[in-house]
């Protein structure tokens, strides 16, 4: 008999136990049998999804309830499992980037019902990056500059939850950050160099939920997009200008595509990076991520091929 495997990490921003009791109503409308599982630590949500696919009778689609960071931990299991098995994202962190990527302003219990029923052609093999130096995938993207250091200090801000939270952290952040010293090299190609507010790899053409830094980004072309935002524009521009793509075509802002992509701090500090939410604080000068193409099966709607920009080829 068919069935699906929920995975769920309950210390996720968007209160993801809370939506357990409907995510499972949804899911017995199609099929008999669902196993819910939560997760207690860093990297569970890998192992979880790695076993599921790994065994005898692997599930008909492995579901992850969380945010970017679960998802990502989700799809690095699936990528390593021998057999293919289907992701669906349940949005429930704090900026659910990946499934705006995927399915747009669908609520999700449409989205999954319709996942399920297989209308339309749901099943897409999406390209993921290689971060080199941990040896490990990243699907929503990485971001080196300014996004990093506020998502660092959001932590401190108890008052808040979710998306307010990451603006309110941004908004303090503003008169305070200093754009660091950078280039960025595409295929070995340097495409930038000098002040940075922002570099980012991707992915998912959203990041913090709702800024479109990269509005060209396909996730099946078996590349990596990139932008690179310099210090000619003030930070409270640039967060203005990417909640609707308009920064693509402003001065200093460099749009590419490549296989490899470095970034790096050209004074040999510690840059200020994460990926997929989780920011690798003092980790190094320089990242390099590797595009890894068609690397986990995922269950995804018409947003994330239908595409109202034309970005450079």
């Amino acid at each position: 008999m068919p069935h699906l495997f929920i995975i769920v990490n309950p210390a996720a921003g968007g209160q993801p136990v809370d939506l357990i009791p409907t995510l499972v109503g949804v899911c017995r409308q199609w099929l008999d049998r669902v196993t819910v599982r939560t997760t207690t630590a860093a990297g569970e949500a890998t192992s979880l999804a790695r076993e599921a696919a790994g065994c005898a009778h692997p599930p008909a689609v492995v579901v992850a309830v969380g945010g970017d960071g679960t998802a990502r931990e989700v799809a690095q299991g699936l990528a390593d499992a021998e057999h293919p098995v289907p992701m669906f994202i349940v949005p429930a962190g704090t900026a659910n980037s990946c499934y705006r990527t995927l399915w747009g302003e669908l609520p999700w219990p449409q989205a999954l019902a319709a996942a399920l029923a297989d209308r339309g052609g749901c099943r897409q093999h999406v390209d993921l990056a290689r971060l080199v130096e941990l040896d490990r995938l990243v699907l929503a993207g990485a971001c080196a500059g300014f996004p990093p250091q506020a998502i660092y200090d959001a932590r401190t801000i108890t008052e808040l939850s979710g998306r307010p939270r990451y603006e309110a952290a941004m908004c303090r952040l503003i008169p305070r950050f200093e754009p660091y010293p950078g280039r960025v090299l595409v295929d070995g190609v340097e495409v930038h160099r000098g002040p940075t507010l922002l570099a980012n790899v991707g992915g998912s053409r959203y990041r913090g939920g709702c800024y479109e830094l990269l509005p060209y980004s396909c996730l099946v072309d078996g590349l990596l997009d990139v932008c690179v935002v310099g210090a000619e524009h003030s930070v409270a521009d640039l967060l203005r200008l990417t909640r609707t793509a308009e920064h693509v075509s402003q001065p200093g802002v460099v749009y590419a595509r490549g296989r490899r992509v470095t970034i790096e701090r050209t004074d040999g500090r510690p840059v200020w990076f994460e990926h997929d939410g989780e920011v690798l604080v003092g980790a190094g000068p320089a990242f390099t991520l590797d595009v890894v193409p068609g690397a986990v099966p995922v269950l995804a709607g018409a947003a994330m091929t239908a595409r109202s920009w034309h970005g450079p080829a």
